[in-house]
């Protein structure tokens, strides 16, 4: 009844698209033409000179609750195609839950499920499944096929990297960036969340004790030049 998310790559612009990204680069400014292209993809990254990148795509299998695929298509700059609750059979539905419970509070979690797949079954034989998967809750699972350029995805990295981002969303997002960062390492190398990326963290007076970089990086107030 419950599951982990999964995450799989499906296909990819391939290696072909670094060397377009370098020559589009090198289309922009003459004094770019005897730099290396691994020293040209370093510094676009690094400085975030990054709109070349955008002729990087990557697509990927996504498994995860109906909750964390809301928060994952905030990202706008991308697309999917997803599993339809509409024609789709949801009365044995699987859910999520970010945490471990206590026995006592999964059998009382087990019993909701319980019930709320009787009163799918219940409304899907009196109006359809269109009526009955109202009913179903947001920890509901979900699949879908997420396309999304090398720019954008740093920036979903970048936030749902961070130790504050919820816990399904990144666990999504390191084995996102574990893949890429096999499979392009000459980008992803350099891309971590936004205190990798930025080199001062945004996160400032929230920034959670159990975060790692504390002491290695200082956050956004502590750099910046007005008052925290």
């Amino acid at each position: 009844m419950y599951f982990l998310v999964e995450v799989r790559l499906l296909n990819w612009s391939g290696k072909k698209s670094i060397k377009i990204v370098v020559d589009a680069c090198k289309l922009t400014a003459d004094n770019l033409r005897d730099i290396s292209d691994e020293e040209i993809i370093k510094t676009i990254v690094k400085n975030d000179y990054s709109s070349a990148l955008e002729h990087i795509w990557f697509s990927f299998y996504i498994k995860c609750s109906i909750a964390c695929q809301r928060e994952i298509l905030e990202h706008r700059i991308a697309s999917h195609t997803t599993r339809s609750t509409r024609y789709c059979e949801e009365s044995m539905s699987k859910i999520y839950f970010p945490i471990d419970m206590d026995e006592k509070d999964r059998d009382k979690v087990d019993e909701y499920i319980d019930e709320m797949h009787k009163m799918y079954r219940y409304l899907k034989e009196r109006y359809g499944r269109e009526v009955a998967r109202y009913v179903l809750p947001l920890g509901t699972y979900t699949e879908f096929v997420w396309t999304i350029n090398a720019r954008s995805l740093i920036n979903f990295l970048g936030l749902r990297l961070c130790v504050r981002a919820a816990p399904e969303i990144r666990e999504i997002a390191i084995k996102i960036h574990k893949i890429v960062k096999k499979l392009v390492p000459e980008i992803f190398k350099y891309v971590g969340c936004r205190g990798i990326n930025l080199g001062t963290c945004p996160e400032n007076k929230i920034r959670p004790k159990n975060c790692p970089y504390i002491g290695k990086i200082k956050s956004k107030f502590e750099v910046a030049w007005y008052e925290s």
